[in-house]
């Protein structure tokens, strides 16, 4: 029971981190354009997020159950757990700035 819980919990993280890399990452661009431009199929596939998704939960399902490498598995994982960490940290940054900002402007007198 527990190793399917595993199996689900890292399955979801991968998911989100393949779906990001097909989207989102910069240095897959020309291969995006690349498959954008080569049918309609491809190009209203990598439009859609939640079509993206599905067809990587597919490919992370088969990686995770027939060969699963555990040293890319929890690479992956650890450098989504980092990134939503460091936007936790950037976020809090920029709401210490704007107090000090707002402060600041209380003290020459602003709003």
């Amino acid at each position: 029971m527990d190793e399917w819980i595993i199996f689900f919990i890292k399955g979801i993280i991968l998911t989100e981190v393949a779906t990001n890399v097909a989207r989102e990452w910069k240095i897959f661009d020309r291969t995006r354009n690349w498959l954008k431009g080569r049918s309609w199929f491809f190009k209203e596939l990598l439009a859609c997020f939640t079509c993206v998704s599905v067809h990587c939960g597919f490919i992370v399902a088969a990686y995770l159950f027939w060969f699963e490498v555990p040293l890319v598995t929890y690479a992956l994982i650890f450098h989504r757990a980092a990134c939503f960490i460091n936007i936790g940290w950037l976020n809090a940054d920029a709401a210490r700035a704007n107090k000090e900002q707002d402060f600041q402007d209380k003290l020459k007198g602003g709003k």
